[in-house]
This record gives C-alpha cells, structure tokens and sequence, in this order.
C-alpha cells in the first residue's frame, strides 16, 4: 500500500515532495460431563443449566448477587449478532459450512460466541499463536444421541487431543442441534489470567476451527476422533476492532461506483494503476457525506488486488486523465500531483470489508467549493506474472445529502515510501519509528484537536507488528513528552487481513502532541535487504487514521535523518560503495537509486555490530518531519531531536 510515489525522472524529493508509486492456574476442577434430559433439537434449558453444571461452574443465567466473586454472570443469549464470517463453505455451491458470529462488550471485557456448523458430531473453536493447533486456546462441544451436552474449554500443547483445562474459562450459554445443524453460545472474558488460555486482544486474532461428523464416545479425546485433514481450517479475524456503532443507512440513500474497467492486469510482479474520475453529477453542485463506501472486487482478480486507494483532486486533465488507466509510473503529471499528499477518501486493502461511519459521522464529498476530481489507485500483485487477467475493482460509495454532525477526514501517518528505509536481512527484529511532528500539528489541527475513531495499519509481508502512539508535552514530565495510551496497536499483524480497527474509545490529538508510528519487521530467511518500496516484498510503515473534524492535511510523515547515515556508510562501506551512496543521495532516477541501495548494502556481512549501528539511525538519531495538505502547501523541517519520552505509557494488565 502505497501513499507517496516515485516515478521515472526521479530525484530524491524533500518528504512532502515524494510521488512514490510507491494464571495462573487455579485448582478448581471442572465437572466433564453435562446431563440432561433429551434436547437433541431444543435450546438447552436455563433451568437445568445450573443443575448439570454443578454448584462450581461459572456459568449462570441469574444476577446472583451471592455468587463467586469470578463467577461470569449472564442473563441472556444475545438475539443478534453484529460480526459474523464464514469459516468454511462447501466449495461447489459456496453455502456455509462452519459460520461464526460474534459480539463484544467493551464495558464489561468479554466476548461472546456463536458457532453454527452443518454437522452433528463434535466442533472446535480455538485461538491461537499463528494458525496452527500448537499452543491453541479451544473449546470442543458436541450434543450426544441421548441428549447430553458435552462443551469444555481445553488447550492444545501439540498437535495432538486437547486436554480439558483445570480452569473453566469458556462459558456455555445455549446448544441446540436440529436439521444437520448444531448451534453453540459461549462467553469468555478478554484475558482470563489462566496460562493455558490466550488473551483477546484488539490486535488480529488467528482463529482456529475444526468438526467431526461422529459424537466422541468419551471426554478424553483420542486420535480415533480427528477431525481429518478437510475440516478443519485456520483465518484471521479482528474479534475486537468492529464497530458497534455503524450509521443506519437511513431510506433514500444514494450511492455511486467508481471502479476500473476491465483492466488487463499487466504480466509483472508488481503495477500500480491509476485512473481519474470526476464526481457524479448530482455530487458537484452540492456537498453530499458519504456513510459507507464498500470494496467491490471481481472474484477473477480477487488474488491479485493488493489494496485500492482513492485519492480527492483539486486537478486533472478532463480530455485526458478521466478514465484513461495507466501504470502509475507513466502517468500524466496531473494524476503524479493528486497522489503527492492529497487527501484519501477511501482507503482499502487485502483482507478489508465494507467501512461505515459511526453514527453522527461522515465523509463531505462535492460542492461547488470542494475538489471534483478523484484517482482511483490499484495494487496488483502478481508475483508469477500471469497473463489475461481482467480487472474491474473499486468502490460503491452510500451518501446522503442529510449533514451529519461531524465531517470525517483521513490522514496518512507513518515513513514516506523510500528506497533510504533499508532493513537488513535475516534478523529477528528490526524496527522504525515515524514521527507526526509537533508543528505540523500545531499548524493543521483546529484548536480542539482532532478525533480519532478508526485507523488501519499497514506494512507489507516482512511486517510482525505496529504501534500508534499518542504523546504530549507535560512538566510532570520535565523536558520530555508524555506517553498517553495507544492510538493503536497490532503485535499480531497479518498481512493478508488488513481491516479497519474501529477505537473503543475515541482519541483527542491536541495541537502540538506527537503521533509516533513504530512498525516491527522480521526478515529470517531473506538473504538480502529489504528497501521501503512498492513491492510486496519491499517494505512500508503507514497508518490510515480517520477522524473529525476534517481539515485539509493529506499526510504526516517522519523519517530518519540522511545525514546520520554517514558515520555507519564511511565505516563498514568500501570507499568505492561510499561514493556510490552520495551520488544515489542526489540521483533523479528512482531506478537507479533502488537497484544501487540494494547493490552497496547487500556488499555488508550485516552481523550483530552491524544490524545494531544501523537500528540506531531509525531510533536513536535525528529524524525529518513533514506535513502536506491538499492545496499543494506543506511544512519540512530536517534534523529535529527524536522525541524524548520520559514518562512511557504501561498498559494495564489485570493478571499478577
């Protein structure tokens, strides 16, 4: 995913100038086997509840004001369920197989399950570290001829029968099972402080799921009941960043598309394909707000559509830039200058849904003072280079002409896109930090800040991790900043899931405060570096947030500093290699900067004393911030002070 770009006739540009295509457990003991009367079709009933799960389980259908200090208390099956994806679907007719819905509530920390499986043996449902059964957190339920309902949470150290767990943490609500189907609810608090059980957190979640059609003849599970090497399966879900707040697309809403048309995706790795447009005819002459803008990607070019980003123009050239595609490297000037900072008005990438408005909040599009031309920017990732492929993706936007009582915007935030952001290969963890600098804070955001309600976060596939910090100057703090808590953060990154994480709370940024994006990569296995680039295997560091009041501001990025590469290129750089790096420093040509980097830095055996000295650069050093905004203005300061944060930020924990 790419926000600055780089063409052909490239020099190394100022930031704002870039045009890149660029607990413990606890010794309570857990009754294994629930009885009851035959329910083979029926809900179980909450008056036996209690009864066949003994006085211990933590499972309740009262408000009991006399019960277990950690006893879950539930008072009824939620009727809907906002989350629901399809784990697994019969592969002639597409109908779901394995669905899973779910709710959370951010107020009382827990999240509650619904599994529908077409089948009636045993399912599974667990969490875990990164796909596989090892290490998992599950659940395994099943509803026996007789009637009686089996569901325990266990854990699975290997590949191999999960154990049932000496602490209960996952709480039966209903279980049903009728026309081929069974139907589990379930509850669990977000962490339970049980070292068998994985916490859920706002970072991705790789969920595993698994069913047989035979009943286990007993609790204690053997190979005899696996589930085989078809029913089971493993994804990437965002359990925790949904919004429970989305706007009701109220009757009368309008909506347009702006998509390519049939595109024919070009045989190379990579291509960025830009198109421009202008807005519908009833969006021009009045300012319209957009509620929900929803991905329509063609199930043929599916696997090939990395991300799409919109781009809102003040300029474009109507007898040649509006829907003429191109690669974005050979564009018209016109379309180059729209993606130099511009503001986004969507933004979309592998793995992403539909994105709607919280209630009271939308996007302003049109008027007759606002920008009326967009480009549309495609990612195709076609690593074999296979040929044909036709494309005709974009977006289907909702509007509406209602105002609402926030106008939303989106700002870019992170490291520009450049062949300079160099990581070595084959280390465990190397790290970036993009600041938001101060006065661009101070100069764009209104005098109440803005408010931060969703953001997505973006690397690509050497990416483990990111961390959106919020700081603030405080003289509790002496001369340093104030760490205050994340604006967001994925320590669990999946590259091909990048969906929107809707904040539980919203996040005021004041003028003059911090957004510092920090961005973990791993590059084991790569023998040679990795540049920041457009490629899926080059590397970014980007976050999208969205918030209110709109201003005008595009972007907001932080780099290292070029001059403080020199102490480490003088010394481990042969002198050949050294000149060669002043020259790529100052060279027009973004090919020849790219291919040059590449040669020079993978010249360097890159051990310990290396990879450190070269960290220190992107943590420790000076660093350039810059600021863009849609008129074409911008703010660029060089060799700023890192910030010194002298009070950090400790998320809470409630485990000992």
């Amino acid at each position: 995913l790419s926000v600055v770009h780089i063409h052909i006739g490239w020099r190394r540009p100022t930031p704002c100038e870039r045009t890149h295509d660029r607990i413990r457990p606890r010794d309570q003991t857990v009754t294994p086997l629930l009885t009851a009367s035959a329910m083979k079709s029926a809900a179980l009933l909450a008056v036996l509840l209690p009864l066949v799960l003994g006085s211990r389980t933590p499972l309740s259908f009262s408000n009991d004001p006399n019960g277990d200090a950690d006893r879950q208390r539930v008072t009824d099956v939620p009727s809907t369920y906002p989350f629901t994806a399809v784990l697994a679907a019969d592969q002639v007719t597409g109908d779901p197989i394995y669905r899973l819905n779910w709710i959370f509530d951010n107020t009382q920390d827990t999240i509650t399950f619904n599994v529908i499986v077409k089948n009636t043996g045993w399912f599974g449902l667990g969490l875990s570290p990164n796909g596989g059964m090892s290490n998992s957190d599950v659940v395994i339920g099943w509803i026996a001829a007789d009637g009686t309902v089996y569901f325990h949470d266990r854990y699975a150290d290997a590949e191999a029968p999960p154990p049932i767990d000496a602490h209960q943490d996952w709480f039966l609500l209903a279980a049903s099972e009728a026309g081929g189907y069974q139907n589990f609810t379930f509850t669990r608090k977000w962490i339970t402080c049980d070292i068998r059980d994985r916490d859920v957190q706002d970072d991705t979640a790789r969920v595993v799921f698994s069913w047989n059609p035979v009943d286990p003849p007993s609790v204690n599970l053997t190979f005899d009941q696996y589930h085989g090497p078809y029913n089971r399966g493993s994804t990437s879900l965002n359990l925790l960043g949904g919004s429970l707040n989305p706007t009701p697309i109220p009757a009368g809403s309008k909506t347009f598309v702006i998509a390519a048309s049939n595109v024919v995706i070009p045989a190379q790795p990579t291509t960025y394909w830009c198109t421009g447009y202008k807005l519908p005819a009833d969006v021009v002459p009045q300012k319209q707000y957009i509620l929900q803008y929803a991905p329509l990607i063609a199930s043929s070019s599916k696997p090939y559509v990395h991300h799409m980003l919109l781009y809102h123009c003040p300029h474009l050239n109507e007898s040649t830039d509006l829907g003429h595609g191109y690669d974005c490297n050979y564009a018209p000037t016109t379309i180059g200058y729209c993606r130099m900072g511009n503001p986004l008005v969507a933004a979309w990438a592998v793995g992403g849904t539909n994105f709607t408005y919280p209630k009271g909040v939308a996007l302003p599009l049109g008027g007759p003072t606002d920008y009326p031309y967009l480009v549309l920017e495609t990612h195709y990732n076609n690593p074999s280079s296979v040929a044909g492929v036709i494309d005709s993706s974009g977006y289907e936007f909702t509007y509406t002409s209602d105002p609402p009582v926030h106008e939303a915007g989106v700002l870019v935030v992170g490291y520009p896109v450049d062949p300079f952001m160099i990581i070595p290969p084959n280390v465990p963890s190397f790290n970036f930090s993009a600041t938001c600098i101060s006065d661009c804070t101070k100069a764009y955001f209104p005098p109440t800040g803005i408010n931060i309600f969703a953001n997505v976060l973006h690397t690509h596939l050497a990416g483990r991790g990111l961390t959106l910090r919020h700081l603030r100057q405080n003289a509790s703090c002496g001369d340093g900043y104030q760490e205050l808590p994340f604006i967001d953060q994925n320590l669990n990154y999946d590259f091909n899931f990048q969906q929107a994480d809707f904040l539980h709370n919203e996040v005021v940024v004041l003028p003059g405060d911090l957004i510092q994006l920090d961005c973990y990569y791993n590059t084991i296995g790569r023998i040679n570096v990795t540049l920041g680039a457009d490629a899926t295997t080059d590397e970014m560091c980007l976050s999208f947030v969205t918030y209110y009041p709109r201003i005008d501001a595009g972007t907001c990025f932080g780099s290292a500093n070029i001059k403080d590469y020199f102490p480490f290129t003088q010394k481990y750089l042969s002198p050949a290699d050294f000149n060669t790096f002043i020259q790529l420093i100052n060279s027009p040509d973004y090919f020849q900067v790219y291919n040059g980097l590449k040669q020079i830095f993978d010249t360097l055996k890159w051990d310990q004393e290396q990879v450190t000295e070269f960290q220190s650069i992107f943590l420790d050093q000076n660093i350039d911030g810059s600021c863009t905004l849609g008129n074409g203005s911008y703010i660029y300061e060089q060799g700023l002070q890192p910030p010194n944060i002298q009070c950090p930020y400790k998320p809470p924990y409630p485990c000992p």
